[in-house]
């Protein structure tokens, strides 16, 4: 009986000290180990998704370029500007341009209704062609060259990137010559992946063109267009262009 007691009291000191004894070194080095792992993948995924958005932009960029190339071959004239939409698309109630060769209006121009909203300037006004960068996107997708967007959204609506910018066409933005492809609200460490990949690295020149933007989805003609390079701070979105031409 005695030594049952005995050996009883043994084990339950034998666990009190186990509990009170707290982590070897092996164990808090396990620990340390595991957490290093933790923190790395979670900054190699933080990298990977700022690349994939780096890529995915840029394609962006080279797959509407394409799809404007692939039309003008098509039609023999850009979207947008296509003096013969209404004819080729009578049945869906499509809308000329003034066929000048150029594209009028905004990049970030405020979609409307199509059917009943959207007015096209000729190109004898005081400013040619306006409404036609929305027009573009209508012609666009009548051609199904884009895709187009869901029933509540209008035929004329421009896409918009990860970070709510909206991507579209301008005419003869941020100092290029011709026709631009822009799109906004881009991230400082974004725009440098992009302007690196597609151009670079200057934002004032090549195909490639950058402003600072103030408000979101700011127009080209008040956006800072002297910047010489990209800041990375959280309060820094750019403006990028594509020449196109």
């Amino acid at each position: 009986m005695l030594k049952q007691r005995v050996r009883r009291t043994t084990r339950v000191l034998a666990v009190e000290r186990h509990r009170n004894r707290g982590f070897t070194l092996a164990e808090l080095a396990i620990v340390l180990v595991i957490v290093g792992l933790l923190v790395g993948v979670i900054l190699l995924g933080d990298g990977v998704v700022t690349q994939s958005r780096i890529k995915s932009l840029v394609g962006d960029f080279e797959g509407l370029k394409v799809a404007i190339l692939t039309y003008t071959d098509r039609y023999g004239a850009l979207p947008g500007d296509d003096a013969n939409a209404a004819t080729r698309w009578s049945s869906l109630n499509a809308k000329n341009g003034t066929g000048d060769g150029r594209i009028g209006g905004s990049y970030q121009a405020t979609p409307v209704d199509p059917a009943t909203s959207l007015t096209i300037n000729p190109a004898s006004a005081p400013i040619p062609g306006d409404g036609e960068s929305l027009n573009f996107w209508w012609h666009m997708r009548l051609a199904q060259l884009v895709i187009a967007p869901p029933p509540v959204i209008t035929q004329v609506a421009q896409p918009l990137n990860f970070y709510a910018g909206v991507l579209g066409v301008e005419w003869a933005p941020l100092g290029f010559p011709r026709l631009g492809i822009c799109t906004a609200n881009i991230p400082g460490e974004i725009a440098i992946g992009i302007e690196n990949q597609l151009d670079d690295g200057n934002p004032q020149r090549g195909l490639v063109h950058a402003a600072k933007q103030a408000v979101d989805n700011q127009p080209t003609a008040t956006a800072n267009a002297t910047i010489t390079a990209f800041a990375t701070g959280d309060a820094d979105m750019y403006l990028l262009c594509r020449r196109l031409d």
